[in-house]
């Protein structure tokens, strides 16, 4: 026995009125205002200031409208908003009359780097300094490491980015003598192809707190001083 007709469908959605299906589209929007804080720009700190702006907008899935052109409007003017703001109030008016925020992280690199042949002659002095620059040996490895990693910061922000063995090698070669006998078992015992700067900061700091501290005595002009209790020591 036949069961009774369905009634008609009166969703006009239906496939079977000749309609297509209607889709909503959700837009998550990702808010860069409020708590979010981002680092304010100045006249020395491009280079951490874009690293730092790089790293948030990566994290919020947003660093694409400034990697890549052709992006989603309201994304665009999100980002452009989040520079605005992180940026000196006599820089906005300029930033903010861009069309896209590629134009505008363009802009905000010139205005604090330079242009093309600005950059290229500033990279050439900092990777010649890079060249140059050895361990003090008042200095610590951690401190070292920090200052060869703040010159190959900015010259990658130059578009000159330095690799990791060449920072490597440079510091395998420019620690003070005291390193000598850690850096040659290094260079025996582990291939440094494999090594990161980490691990190589980390080998040389656990040498550097094995090492006896310095004497006590100091040489003025030829002549040996001893101090005090070494003299009534004698």
């Amino acid at each position: 026995m036949m069961g009774p007709t369905p009634p008609p469908s009166t969703n006009k959605g239906d496939r079977s009125s000749g309609t297509k299906d209607s889709v909503i589209v959700q837009r998550v929007v990702r808010e860069l205002g409020g708590r979010t804080s981002y680092s304010a720009l100045t006249k020395n700190n491009y280079s951490g200031w874009a690293l730092l702006m790089k790293v948030k907008l990566k994290a919020r899935g947003l660093w694409m409208a400034v990697d890549v052109r052709g992006v989603d409007l309201m994304e665009d003017m999100t980002v452009l908003d989040a520079i605005c703001s992180a940026i000196p109030t006599e820089m906005v008016a300029t930033i903010a009359k861009k069309d896209t925020v590629k134009q505008a992280w363009d802009a905000i690199t010139t205005m604090c780097i330079g242009d093309d042949r600005v950059k290229k002659s500033t990279a050439q002095q900092l990777r010649h300094q890079f060249y140059l620059v050895t361990c003090k040996e008042t200095e610590s490895v951690e401190d070292y490491t920090l200052r060869l990693n703040g010159m190959t910061t900015n010259l990658s922000t130059l578009g000159e980015p330095v690799e990791q063995v060449k920072i490597l090698e440079k510091m395998l070669r420019s620690m003070p003598a005291r390193f000598k006998q850690i850096i040659l078992a290094i260079q025996t015992l582990l291939d440094p192809t494999t090594l990161t700067v980490d691990e190589l900061t980390g080998h040389l700091k656990a040498a550097e707190e094995a090492f006896e501290p310095p004497p006590s005595q100091m040489q003025l002009d030829g002549k040996l001083y001893l101090m005090k209790e070494e003299w009534d020591a004698r």
